[in-house]
């Protein structure tokens, strides 16, 4: 059974906190720095897969809406391209809410597992990433020792799954995840960046409590609209997909399933055209209409490259970017960059802006693979910035790796500098 984060002591730092310069550098930051994630789909893997070319797909879709198909396989085709994105990015938070496991170990998956068997040990090993990633935070906020920062860490994400919150909860921390009241719970931006205090008992010594402020700029599959305000769903509208799906037997194009073969036989992505050429091979198109109404409830920027055009013109969304881009211009502030590939243009500009304007912003990001270092540098124009550091100690380096070799060794290493300074 792997030990908790206030268990584990290492005698000497590994991994990048090996050196000498690194491990100083990084102890700074967290000590007397406003701390932010920026997180991305590639942290909720290995339990949500890749949205493999959907984007692409989306925005040639529109582009082929006049040219060569029929109003009714556009139709057809965008039901399957979303109900693809649902299969691949949604359908599991049912599987996460109903996640009750005291998860302690990671587990290995084989060839032998049957498919609910693989399932569930994804979910497990996600699960206990972000377990160990908030909780291993957590301390390390309660070991700041500085009075002139907050004891809060921002989480911007684009991602719409439940996972942060899922952990959040099951830790028993506090968070601000936007919502406030019991019944009906309204999302307003105002409920963000609350401090929480604890007052002893017997002297009334106060003290800061760390808190999370969960900021879901895509949204979420928790959210609704009502009245013109964003309310707590929890996951009403994707059971409701679910159980259409299931009672009407829906027919799509299975575009997953067809990704994957494609990519196993002939190691080429499928491409529009080719999912044009499965819709044609329909004697009748079914009528997805109620499918596609329900789906479009759910308050998700949807991945096509008209997305950047709602955001601006949703007020929600437009702000809580606006907040992204205020944290990153204040003074002594850290963004660590995590399963998130800079591909979105409207962050990646935000980002690049502030790397340019402010002298005192660090960004770490932290590559999983050497495709990603290779990616971030054409995004960047292979411009160098002083204050932008690629952590990349190794291939395939994933939430589980980060904790094990920054973020734990990194608690061990700011409570023995406190208990020096004692």
């Amino acid at each position: 059974m792997p030990k908790r984060p206030e268990e584990i002591k290492p005698e000497e730092p590994t991994g990048y906190l090996a050196d000498e310069n690194n491990k100083n550098h990084i102890k700074f930051v967290f000590q007397d720095c406003n701390i932010n994630f920026l997180i991305g789909s590639g942290l909720s893997t290995p339990f949500f897969g890749t949205l493999g070319k959907i984007e692409e797909w989306l925005t040639n879709l529109e582009e082929a809406k006049d040219l060569s198909i029929s109003d009714e396989q556009y139709k057809f085709i965008k039901a399957s391209l979303y109900n693809a994105y649902f299969e691949v990015a949604m359908q599991g938070n049912l599987d996460i809410l109903n996640f009750e496991n005291e998860v302690t170990e990671y587990l290995e998956i084989d060839d032998t597992d049957t498919p609910e068997e693989k399932n569930t040990k994804k979910l497990n090993n996600t699960f206990l990433s972000y377990k160990e990633f908030l909780n291993t935070l957590n301390h390390i906020l309660y070991e700041r020792r500085s009075n002139t920062v907050s004891k809060q860490v921002n989480l911007f994400t684009t991602n719409i799954d439940i996972f942060i919150e899922k952990t959040l909860e099951h830790l028993d921390l506090h968070f601000n995840d936007g919502f406030n009241g019991i019944f009906k719970k309204k999302f307003s931006l105002s409920n963000f960046k609350k401090s929480f205090y604890q007052k002893s008992l017997q002297y009334d010594n106060i003290s800061e409590i760390p808190v999370f402020n969960l900021l879901k700029v895509h949204g979420s599959v928790t959210w609704k609209m009502k009245s013109e305000n964003i309310q707590f769903s929890c996951l009403e509208i994707l059971k409701n997909i679910v159980k259409l799906i299931n009672k009407e037997e829906l027919e799509f194009i299975e575009i997953n399933r067809h990704y994957k073969e494609k990519w196993e036989k002939e190691e080429k992505d499928l491409t529009l055209n080719d999912i044009i050429g499965l819709a044609e091979d329909f004697n009748d198109i079914p009528d997805l209409s109620e499918f596609q109404e329900l789906y479009e409830k759910l308050q998700i920027i949807n991945p096509t490259k008209e997305k950047f055009k709602d955001t601006t013109f949703n007020k929600t969304y437009y702000e809580m970017l606006r907040l992204y881009a205020n944290e990153l211009e204040k003074e002594n502030t850290v963004l660590f960059v995590m399963g998130f590939s800079m591909a979105d243009e409207h962050i990646r500009e935000i980002t690049i802006r502030a790397l340019k304007s402010n002298p005192t912003l660090k960004v770490f990001f932290v590559a999983f693979k050497e495709s990603d270092t290779q990616n971030l540098n054409d995004y960047l124009e292979n411009r160098p910035y002083h204050n932008l550091e690629i952590l990349a100690p190794e291939e395939y380096f994933g939430l589980q790796k980060f904790n094990i070799q920054i973020l734990i060794p990194l608690l061990e290493e700011v409570r023995k500098s406190n208990n020096r300074k004692k």
